[in-house]
């Protein structure tokens, strides 16, 4: 059967009260991811962190993309830039995590690179005929920023970062995210397809059965977007980031105008990734492919500045780390239930209900990339 028929999809591409959902195996066929790999991976640009996060000269942070590891890491010269985390030589991982070098060196052969990428030592290749250590530097990845959030591309298929954000910037420039600090990171391994958690992040129709003992029912309402970028909207006068009982501790970010003042947007970044925004502060939800059945999972929360020099900043501050951890281990649970029944044969697509509008729109935007056109 060939899976990128358009035909098994027409009924994804109905209207929403018409539609049903894409097939089973978009979520656990290896053909399907490779393709998504393919057209979607390599051909956007991809969110991998902060530049707060490596802020002085030889600081980086790694990252394991479906093209291979990358690493950001920033120069002498004070430039952020990402290179393949991979040596010239036989190809060993240079670095891992996040840290701090003076240079890189290959752990196997002490190859070793400059903060900027060229090569400055290779022991033992003395001799080697027409070895010109000038054209063996790491190999660069396009990198790009906006607000402090730093994206880079896979290949050169990806177009301008400001034309995939499309009407982001503008529509949250008032959140001051360049003025925001990275507080937390945390990873988890899950087992379900990447796209189920994102999702599961553009709907609240869950929340009332997946999180009624922690976030409680919620209501989102459409967000329009241009760009390669969707959001809903829930309504709420304060932050939606502690639990409903509770009180948020810290000011808003000063002078948000209108919504943003009156809710939170939940996006979904095309391809893996969700900013979720609310009146104090944001956090990100991060989704690479680790086989059609699994994904990682990368979560990291950002205050303003001044808000994370207050001297009870920690005290506080753990109360929404509280809420984060748990909703995530209930979303990466159900996570985990639906994907054991999507590899069920006997099942075909189910109906979208109304409020699933938001996912509706992401799985077409999908397959307008992953399917040839007819």
């Amino acid at each position: 059967m060939d899976l990128f028929d358009p035909r098994h999809y027409a009924d994804v591409r109905r209207p929403l009260a018409e539609a049903a959902s894409l097939p089973a195996w978009c979520y656990t066929s290896p053909a399907f991811l490779e393709r998504e790999v393919e057209r979607l991976f390599l051909r956007q640009w991809l969110f991998v962190g902060r530049a707060d996060e490596a802020p002085a000269p030889g600081d980086f942070f790694a990252v394991e993309t479906p093209a291979g590891p990358v690493a950001i890491l920033r120069g002498r010269d004070g430039v952020l830039r990402a290179f393949a985390n991979t040596c010239r030589h036989r190809g060993s991982r240079l670095l891992a995590g996040r840290g701090s070098v003076r240079a890189i060196v290959c752990p196997y052969h002490a190859w070793t690179y400059d903060l900027e990428g060229r090569l400055a030592g290779a022991p033992g290749m003395d001799g080697v005929a027409r070895f010109d250590r000038g054209s063996q530097s790491l190999v660069p990845v396009r990198i790009d920023q906006w607000g402090g959030f730093v994206f880079i591309a896979l290949s050169d298929a990806a177009g301008t970062l400001t034309a995939q954000l499309g009407d982001l910037p503008t529509k949250f420039a008032a959140y001051r995210f360049d003025e925001m600090v990275c507080t937390r990171r945390t990873g988890y391994d899950v087992a379900c397809n990447w796209k189920l958690l994102l999702e599961n992040a553009l709907e609240a129709y869950h929340t009332g059965v997946v999180h009624g003992g922690s976030l409680r029912q919620q209501i989102a309402l459409d967000e329009p977007t241009t760009g390669d970028w969707h959001a809903i909207f829930i309504a709420r006068d304060q932050s939606i980031a502690v639990l409903p009982d509770e009180i948020p501790p810290f000011p808003q970010v000063p002078e948000l105008p209108g919504r943003l003042a009156r809710g939170s947007f939940f996006t979904a970044i095309h391809p893996n990734t969700q900013f979720a925004c609310t009146q104090d502060c944001m956090w990100w939800l991060n989704l690479w492919p680790r086989g059609p059945e699994a994904c990682r999972l990368e979560v990291g929360t950002c205050f303003p500045r001044t808000t994370v020099q207050a001297p009870d900043f920690a005290l506080k501050a753990a109360r929404y780390y509280h809420r984060w951890d748990v909703s995530i281990a209930e979303d990466n649970a159900i996570g985990a239930v639906q994907q054991a029944g999507l590899r069920s044969t006997l099942r075909p697509p189910g109906r979208y209900s109304l409020r699933e509008f938001a996912v509706h729109r992401m799985n077409n935007w999908l397959l307008d990339r992953v399917l040839d056109p007819r």
